[in-house]
């Protein structure tokens, strides 16, 4: 068994990849973590316990990116710029549990949503900036989260997974399921959250769907306590996401492609699912 104390990384989400720019349309996250505390530590702790910090932020944009027609736009503009801290709890490989906090800011350029999607459109794929009308406003946005994952062995290679996740707070509130089939020879969970106490070399598949109840969501209808946005957009209650990925493990590098294809996140969207991919790439220490 190869065991890591820490690991950087890079992940992020895109639409570009398959020629559209629309809904949720970017996702850019640092990421850094440490293994605290591992059963041989303390004959108290039978868990290894790990913490993470992630810089991220995620953009969205309307189908029709260029109108300033109120009327025209069917998703919103809104950026969210945040820093996360998460530490989890694994009693094995295959059963865990964590607790989050998020703390962040909305808004086109508090966010710096505006800033780097017009920059990026204007210089690097040669086109229009976007029109950024309307945007959801700036507010200074906190969020708690709680997850438990596990997965149960079916065969040598085959692996039922599944990770339960809550978030309540100023920005986000729902509850999200995620379950599938993992293939491979990694162990434990390595579609789920920065493993840590098991880097053995090999690759897995995974497939499955996730599933989200969305109470409220500040980034797609704004305040929840009161009416601080000009679209006059419902969100979806149920959304769910198809997902198929790879991850890779070699000399101390992991690499991870995750394909999502979702259902609408708002109930007026011109186009009423949604294709984009996460690229992941971590080195551990």
């Amino acid at each position: 068994m190869l065991m890591s104390q820490s690991y950087f990384g890079l992940s992020v989400d895109n639409d570009l990849y398959f020629g559209t720019d629309r809904y949720y349309s970017s996702g850019i996250f640092l990421k850094y973590g440490r293994l605290k505390k591992k059963p041989k530590d303390s004959v108290d702790s039978q868990v290894y316990v790990s913490e993470h910090w992630t810089f991220g932020q995620e953009i969205n944009t309307p189908s029709l990116r260029l109108t300033s027609d109120l009327n025209k736009i069917d998703y919103p503009y809104s950026g969210w710029l945040y820093l996360s801290f998460q530490k989890e709890y694994f009693q094995n490989l295959d059963f865990g549990y964590g607790w989050g906090l998020q703390i962040g800011t909305s808004g086109a350029e508090a966010s710096l949503a505006k800033y780097f999607q017009n920059n990026y459109h204007i210089y690097i794929l040669n086109l229009e900036p976007l029109s950024w009308a309307y945007s959801i406003p700036q507010s200074f946005l906190v969020n708690f989260d709680a997850s438990a994952l596990w997965g149960k062995q079916l065969n040598k290679k085959l692996k039922w997974v599944q990770e339960n996740r809550i978030f309540v707070g100023s920005f986000r509130t729902n509850f999200s399921g995620r379950f599938g089939i993992q293939w491979g020879n990694l162990p434990g969970l390595p579609f789920f959250g920065q493993r840590l106490e098991d880097l053995s070399k090999g690759f897995a598949l995974f497939a499955g769907t996730k599933f989200t109840l969305n109470f409220h969501d500040y980034s797609l209808t704004g305040s929840l306590f009161e009416s601080n946005t000009s679209y006059n957009l419902k969100a979806k209650f149920f959304r769910k996401t198809l997902q198929g990925g790879l991850a890779y493990f070699r000399s101390g590098w992991r690499g991870q492609l995750m394909l999502n294809y979702t259902s609408a996140f708002i109930t007026t969207q011109r186009i009423n699912n949604h294709l984009y991919l996460n690229i992941s790439l971590n080195k551990f220490f």
